[in-house]
């Protein structure tokens, strides 16, 4: 295999599997060189105009700068229809009786969504919103969770301003958030330093076992993202009423760790108001780490936050092809 990449040159790549032609070690490493080089220009563009759009949007209040990027939302959906046959396709498989307005009408209002929430995400009033926040129903069960000394695991999805629960979260309780790295790596950089100046801790989803069963130990919160499709590292459960490959690994640490799993989703309620809604913790008791076991209580995580999804549908991330892994997860 050509294209094995000289560490001598200068600069920091990251490393592609590129076959060359000819046996030439020299021009391999050119090749790699100006491949690399070329990514972290694009990279560099594409990061460039999305903080030139921050600068400009942040001349303007809050709920003005919300609106314009609800309309940028719409737009990326309706005209420039970015990722728009996913969305319906996806709506149309879940909601079956649905007719093709009430799709497309549902779609808008997806869109609508994801434009309000990369404003408030990367706005300058995020203290404002976690300040404003309700809790409902409050933080009793989060603290009676915590109180036996193995800490948590909030178990939620990319649903309403997950970004917003984190911060919220964290405002009160010590907080690891298991993140999967953006392919962008100036964005991905600039995004984990907007986490922990809001006081998130991260580790990557790649290797995240260590950290997690030390902060477990330590007494705090781990907050994972169940509702990816997880492919061949998941097991078959169904979600939202169809086969899916879902990820496992709440299930796994809180029977290993004897910790609870706290389902919670952060929704929106109106322009500058969201609410965060926790559910009843679940329990590993009796539970171990039999395939069996494993199964059944990842399909229970999966289930408790789905009902998020359920009630709230135009505020959760339908652009993310979540049943394409469906056949290679493990079979329940």
């Amino acid at each position: 295999m050509h294209g094995i990449y000289d560490k001598s040159l200068p600069g920091k790549f990251t490393l592609p599997q590129l076959m060359s032609p000819v046996d030439n070690p020299a021009l391999d490493n050119l090749l790699v060189y100006t491949y690399c080089q070329g990514m972290n220009l694009k990279n560099r563009s594409e990061y460039l105009s999305f903080r030139s759009m921050l600068a400009l949007l942040g001349k303007l209040p809050p709920s003005q700068a919300s609106s314009v990027l609800a309309g940028l939302g719409r737009f990326s959906g309706g005209i420039l229809r970015i990722r728009r046959r996913v969305v319906e396709d996806q709506l149309g498989i879940v909601f079956p009786d649905l007719s093709a307005a009430g799709r497309g009408a549902l779609a808008n209002r997806i869109y609508d969504h994801l434009g309000r929430t990369v404003g408030e995400v990367f706005g300058s009033g995020m203290d404002v919103l976690v300040k404003n926040a309700r809790i409902e129903p409050g933080w009793d069960r989060v603290d009676q969770a915590l109180a036996f000394g193995r800490g948590a695991i909030v178990a939620t999805g990319h649903i309403g301003n997950f970004e917003l629960g984190g911060a919220l979260i964290a405002s009160r309780y010590p907080l690891l958030d298991v993140v999967k790295n953006q392919r962008n790596t100036e964005f991905n950089t600039y995004l984990e330093r907007l986490r922990n100046e809001r006081g998130i801790q991260t580790v990557s989803m790649q290797q995240p076992g260590r950290a997690v069963l030390n902060h477990l130990r330590s007494g705090g919160l781990v907050s994972l993202l169940v509702d990816q499709d997880a492919g061949a590292a998941g097991i078959g459960t169904d979600f939202l009423g169809r086969p899916a490959s879902t990820w496992p690994g709440a299930a796994r640490f809180s029977i290993r760790t004897g910790c609870p799993v706290i389902p919670m989703a952060i929704l929106r309620e109106g322009p500058g108001r969201h609410v965060l809604r926790i559910s009843e913790p679940l329990e590993p008791s009796g539970l171990t780490d039999r395939p069996e076991d494993i199964i059944s209580y990842t399909a229970r995580i999966s289930v408790a936050v789905e009902e998020f999804i359920w009630q709230n549908p135009e505020q959760w991330f339908w652009v993310h092809r979540r049943w394409k892994g469906a056949k290679a997860g493990v079979e329940s």
